[in-house]
């Protein structure tokens, strides 16, 4: 992921805030926005609110995302599938229930052809970075998966704030094989943040996972990002 396309280091932490809106209102609002009937998901005759979205429950849920991956969603967790299309009113959403992150998030963005996949949370804590899956995508252009791995590489270890050694080490998973990336960031609005980034290649589309939680609550979030990392499947 070339710097031309891919601002990996700033859309990590800027859409790390995204779940940092128990700050300033309930992390359901983000999502109860984007599948309002009369918000973005919604609004798209060919989108199906139903199928974009996965309200918390009291199990695990499996959830398929139309972009052809899935994974289990632990109990209490939402999801959301955001479609290319979506991404301006993903923006809007998270801007409006937190003045300021959608600005962060646009401007990471920029011109790049990187899109947000999906995001979900856990239950949400005030005042913290609550437990998050975000899932970005950008095309595959040709590129080797070698090239892939170490730009990733550099754009990670690029991040303002990097905390402590990034150690990136191939990941073989029940039913997906990647790259895997921990490291932290100390973020001056949202304090310090965990992060957990996985790289997979699938239908030429490059995907990096990430889980993303404050320091205080990342220990706590372990399984519930054990159980989706291993639920993952690419392909169906």
């Amino acid at each position: 992921m070339t710097s031309r396309t891919t601002p990996v280091g700033i859309l990590v932490i800027a859409l790390a805030g995204i779940i940092a809106v128990g700050c300033s209102a309930p992390a359901g609002a983000v999502f109860q926005a984007l599948v309002d009937p009369a918000g973005t998901v919604a609004s798209t005759p060919e989108a199906d609110p139903a199928e974009l979205a996965v309200p918390g429950s009291e199990g695990s849920t499996w959830w398929q995302h139309p972009d052809g991956y899935e994974m289990v969603l632990p109990a209490g967790w939402s999801g959301v599938a955001v479609a290319a299309t979506e991404t301006p009113g993903l923006i809007d959403a998270i801007d409006a229930a937190n003045r300021g992150l959608g600005e962060r998030i646009e401007v990471a963005l920029g011109d790049s052809d990187v899109r947000v996949s999906a995001i979900a949370a856990g239950a949400a804590v005030d005042g913290t970075v609550s437990p998050a899956l975000l899932v970005l995508a950008e095309p595959v252009a040709g590129r080797k998966n070698g090239v892939i791995r170490a730009d990733v590489l550099e754009k990670i270890s690029g991040i303002e704030g990097l905390s402590g050694t990034l150690a990136p080490h191939d990941v073989q998973l029940p039913e997906a094989k990647g790259v895997r990336y921990d490291y932290s960031i100390v973020d001056p609005d949202l304090g310090e943040v965990r992060v957990r980034s996985l790289l997979f290649r699938y239908g030429g589309w490059v995907y990096l996972v990430n889980f993303v939680a404050s320091a205080e609550l990342a220990d706590g979030a372990t399984a519930d990002f054990d159980e989706i990392m291993n639920s993952l499947k690419f392909g169906v």
